[in-house]
């Protein structure tokens, strides 16, 4: 492979605030995130959704990229501008007395770093973005309506402080400096091994003050239309201010107990080792859904012994070989490596001293380090420095060593930077770009996990020394492939992985989940080529559903707002929490995004597979539903017969359903309009000219007179009303959910009016049938 193969390129206006492995990262949307002085860009790759062509971002891609193969992304884009953040605070009104609370950011204030939360943590089951100024504040913002193109609203900002030392000499200076962030980290997602897993967020974003304080803080979700920061614990760290934090992954020893590290770094390049410790606990409940986390934290005596005062420039923890994880970080100069546990091949922290790649006249290997990609296939590390040079470190998690030359497969430092300037000289200029054209790298991370990155560069030219104000900075998003890496059997085996170690607790959505694949089955000859090893895959057997085995007890108490919460989190737990079910669902839409890219003639492979699953997906949730009607039979009037007739009419359709179909007859003992299961109809009047619309396709409703309708994915009921949300993914829709205070009109038709449909629209945030987001397009 000579030259790189460019997938994208699309220029962003604006410039990083510095090289960071912060400045460009993915969310667990399938989104990536760019940072800018002024603007921060959430753009979304259009594969693996229905996006509409014209909405597509305007790309500056070389002359014949579009013909050179297929594969070419395009992207969805939407910006959280620095207008929308509000007031800042004035620290020296907070404190006056001393100068060390005044903060040079205030100056010129703009975006500095931005942490990305795990996904479905959102009121909209999306990823929640942790903004950090330059002002040393931080804002909590989620997407209004549409994450793939529309607003992103702040929520919330932080200004909880709940540490007060006694020994402190001066108590609002202390509070000062512990309410200025100087740096912020989110967790993944916490696995506790427990099936199915509750509805509780395990995940803590860290924040570290000009205090040397590191504050430990959840996302709580007070009513279906609100959350807000909770502060869980804080540890004194240093009494310097914390510029890097670093999370590893979360990691299990017992069902209902996980661990995780946090990395703390100083200006004085010291590091600070915190473990975190977390125990699911279950609290009373009538539904046994309710469940609290414990947290304990404990500052480690170990740190990386190879920390020689040199500032740190990023820092990150990679889960290499063996499930151990490492902290890999930039110094001047160096690369630095440390094993996280005594018992790993690697003995001992390990620094590689990084070679100049004399590619312009900004070349230096003492840059600022800009961002990490491992490739464990090859369990290769891939550093990117900010005069855009890429070093590549080989067998990282046994004896780490810089790639020489004459390794293999284009995996060396020097063949990376060489792909990454032929990259920069064909989107900026070819030919007429010098050595004194600099393509300064501001951040870089991995696209597939193999052999194509991502990265943000900006044109420069230092020894120019002109002056460019900000509004003329332009900085290009590039994804392209730069060794041959993507073979087939790579697709094949990324696809097993991923169907195979997919799990519900991680909150991941199946569109982020399969970003990768997506990506190198964009080509339709791909697809077919592959197309029988596809579909042995998909039709691998899953286990016995084990939500099957349900059994609630009934509550004849008070329909009060707590219980009907609890009963919210117990409907969303059996429909969510299931592993299995997680996994059709991503099944499902491997399946619907290969047939649109097959030929006709072998299209129904893919729609057997689709009918198959959708077959057992509609069994388990009719079979959730029917278990929590029958777990609350005093509160189930005449406002809720409508729905339940239509979960026994489709019920009746299931043979293995009918026991369950029988206990919901006698539970409501007389109250359905007739105990003869023959004569029960769920059929409805048109919502045009009131002709009976019959109740035979779960999916579209037609009148005698030809009206045709879509129905609600979730509830069945005809859609009559623009209050509607679309999947990201199969583009079915389904009612809003609707505000238990709102004082708006009620949109649902009047036969939906009931507080069990209305639980059951807050209760599913997401897809029923391929399991991702909604989005609402009105």
């Amino acid at each position: 492979m000579n030259e790189p193969f460019i997938r994208s390129a699309i220029p962003l206006p604006g410039v990083a605030p510095f090289p960071s492995a912060n400045v460009l990262q993915w969310t667990d949307d399938g989104q990536v995130v760019v940072v800018t002085t002024k603007n921060i860009y959430i753009l979304s790759p259009s594969s693996g959704t229905q996006a509409d062509t014209s909405s597509f971002v305007k790309q500056s891609l070389p002359d014949g990229t579009l013909v050179e193969r297929q594969g070419i992304l395009h992207w969805l884009r939407t910006v959280i501008e620095w207008d929308a953040v509000g007031e800042l605070r004035q620290w020296p009104i907070a404190c006056q007395a001393e100068w060390a609370a005044v903060s040079l950011g205030s100056l010129d204030p703009c975006f500095r770093s931005v942490t990305c939360s795990p996904s479905n943590i959102s009121v909209h089951a999306s990823c929640v973005l942790a903004v950090l100024t330059s002002n040393l504040q931080v804002s909590l913002w989620c997407p209004a309506k549409n994450m793939l193109t529309g607003k992103w609203t702040k929520i919330e900002d932080f200004t909880d402080v709940h540490y007060y030392p006694s020994d402190a000499a001066n108590q609002a200076l202390f509070r000062t400096l512990q309410e200025q962030i100087t740096s912020i980290s989110w967790s993944l997602q916490t696995d506790f091994l427990v099936s199915p897993m509750p509805v509780v967020d395990g995940s803590l974003l860290a924040i570290g003050s000009r205090a040397g304080i590191l504050s430990f803080v959840r996302l709580i979700r007070n009513t279906a239309a609100e959350s807000t920061l909770r502060h869980v614990t804080s540890v004194p760290v240093s009494d310097r201010w914390i510029i890097q934090l670093a999370w590893s992954p979360w990691k299990s020893s017992c069902p209902g107990q996980c661990q995780a590290y946090v990395a703390c770094g100083d200006p004085a390049g010291s590091i600070k080792i915190v473990e975190v410790s977390q125990v699911l606990q279950q609290n009373p409940s009538p539904f046994s859904a309710d469940f609290g986390i414990a947290i304990e934290c404990k500052l480690l005596d170990v740190a990386p012994s190879s920390v020689d005062g040199k500032a740190m420039t990023s820092m990150k923890w990679v889960q290499a070989h063996g499930d151990i994880p490492y902290l890999v970080f930039g110094t001047p100069g160096e690369l630095h490596i440390w094993p996280s546990k005594p018992d790993s091949e690697l003995t001992g922290a390990r620094a590689l001293a990084l070679r100049t790649q004399r590619i312009s006249v900004g070349s230096s290997c003492f840059a600022p380090l800009s961002g990490f990609a491992y490739n464990h296939r090859h369990d290769t590390l891939v550093a990117s420095l900010a005069d855009g040079s890429f070093h590549v470190v080989k067998n990282l998690s046994k004896d780490p060593a810089l790639a020489s030359p004459a390794d293999e497969i284009g995996l060396t430092t020097e063949a990376m930077t060489a792909m990454v300037r032929s990259a920069f000289n064909k989107v900026e200029g070819g030919d007429a770009l010098r050595r004194t054209d600099v393509n300064r790298v501001d951040g870089m991370t991995t696209y597939d996990g193999e052999s194509t990155y991502t990265w943000i560069h900006e044109h420069t030219r230092p020894t120019d020394f002109d002056y460019k104000h900000d509004a003329k900075h332009t900085s290009t998003l590039i994804v392209a492939e730069l060794w041959p890496g993507s073979t087939d059997d790579f697709v094949l085996t990324e696809l097993v992985r991923i169907i195979t170690n997919t799990r519900a607790s991680t909150g991941e959505a199946p569109i982020g989940l399969l970003r990768a694949v997506w990506l190198h089955l964009q080509d339709p000859e791909r697809v077919s080529r592959l197309r029988d090893q596809i579909v042995q895959i998909l039709h691998q057997p899953e286990l016995p559903d084990p939500g099957t085995a349900l059994v609630l007890p009934a509550w004849a108490g008070e329909l009060s707002s707590q219980v009907r919460d609890e009963f919210v989190r117990s409907l969303r737990t059996h429909l969510f929490g299931w592993d299995n079910l997680h996994r059709l669902r991503v099944k499902f839409y491997i399946a619907m995004f290969c047939k649109a890219r097959v030929v006709p003639e072998v299209q129904n492979q893919f729609d057997g597979i689709m009918a198959s699953v959708t077959t057992i997906l509609r069994f388990h949730v009719l079979f959730v539903l029917m278990r929590h009607i029958t777990a609350m039979p005093v509160h189930i009037s005449e406002n809720e017969v409508p729905f339940v007739l239509r979960i026994v009419a489709q019920g009746l359709e299931m043979s293995d359903l009918a026991t369950a179909v029988q206990e919901v007859f006698v539970t409501l003992n007389g109250r359905l309009p007739s105990q003869n299961l023959d004569v029960l109809s769920a059929d409805e009047l048109c919502p045009a000219c009131h002709a009976p619309v019959p109740f035979n396709d779960i999916n579209t409703a037609v009148c005698a007179n030809g009206h045709s309708w879509q129905r609600c994915s979730i509830t069945s009921f005809i859609l009559s009303t623009p209050m509607v949300r679309t999947c990201l993914g199969c583009r079915r829709k389904a009612f809003m959910p609707r505000p238990r205070a709102a004082t708006s009109p009620n949109w649902l038709p009047i036969p939906a009016r009931s507080w069990l449909v209305e639980d059951l629209l807050e209760a599913v945030r997401r897809c029923l049938y391929c399991g991702n987001n909604f989005v609402t397009l009105v």
